[in-house]
Parts: structure tokens; sequence; C-alpha cells
């Protein structure tokens, strides 16, 4: 089992997620409201007057079978393409090794 986790622009999340409900991944996506940030050197700080500023972006999380990890993340490159490199998010698959549901009985 693979979890997705992107970190996207919010104005594709609509588009993401309508393609991924269309290509079957339905349920267990949670949406969380995140800042981001790029840098190519690494977790600074922003120094003060930098054109590096954090931007609003949406995380997406769900876990798929392996089989349909790859479909995942190519949803997401297609639908949440950025139109610059300001929008720019990322995506990381991971193993998941358990998976516990709350509250299911």
């Amino acid at each position: 089992m693979k979890k997705i986790e992107a970190v996207i622009v919010p104005s594709h999340l609509d588009a993401v997620r309508k393609e991924l409900e269309c290509r079957g991944i339905r349920s267990g996506l949670t949406i969380v409201d995140v800042w981001h940030i790029e840098s190519e050197k690494g977790f600074r700080r922003p120094e003060r007057g930098s054109a590096r500023r954090l931007q609003e972006r949406v995380k997406l999380e769900f876990t798929v079978d392996d089989s349909e990890a790859e479909k995942a993340v190519h949803v997401i490159l297609r639908h949440a393409q950025p139109e610059s490199d300001e929008q720019s998010g990322q995506i990381a698959v991971l193993e998941v090794n358990e998976l516990l549901r709350v509250g299911a009985g």
C-alpha cells in the first residue's frame, strides 16, 4: 500500500479531486491548507526582502493499493500542472506497512 502526499495550488484542487474520483480513487482523501516555500538551498528561512515568500497551497493525502499509485501520481501531475515556477508543488509516494481504521467496526 502507498500513501500519496501532494502539495498543489488550491485552484487545481477540484480538477485533481474529480479526476481521481473518475479513476476510481474515492476514499480516504484528506485535504489540508498549508504554506509552501521552494528553495534550492535547503530548509532556510527566507531573508528579509527576499523574493521567495511563503505561498498558499493545499496538501492532499490518501492511500492507494500499490497498483493504483502510479495512476494517482499521473492524475496529479496532469491536472495540477503549474502555470509558473511560483506555483510549484511536490508529490511524495510513501510505503505504508499497516493501515488501521478508527471506528470501523
